[in-house]
């Protein structure tokens, strides 16, 4: 059996690279909160209508109950 030969590391890619790749991939990646509208709860987001997650879970659950009650002959 034949050993393959591998490049030394250092020379493959520069070390300013690799250092500036690390930085991007492990870097905590911060998302842009915003405030609450019916609470004021800093962890809303845009995407949830600008509610937090127990403000939105309220939301639903009561549109759930109203289709509920609805009768559905009308």
């Amino acid at each position: 059996m034949r050993k393959r030969n591998s490049p030394p590391t250092s020379d493959v890619v520069d070390p300013k690279i690799a250092e500036e790749a690390k930085r991007i991939v492990f870097e905590p990646k911060t998302r842009k909160t915003y405030e609450c509208r019916v609470c004021g709860d800093p962890t809303a987001s845009d995407e949830t209508e600008g509610l937090c997650w127990v403000c939105r879970r309220l939301k639903i659950s009561a549109w759930r109950e109203i289709e509920s009650q609805i009768p559905l002959g009308e």
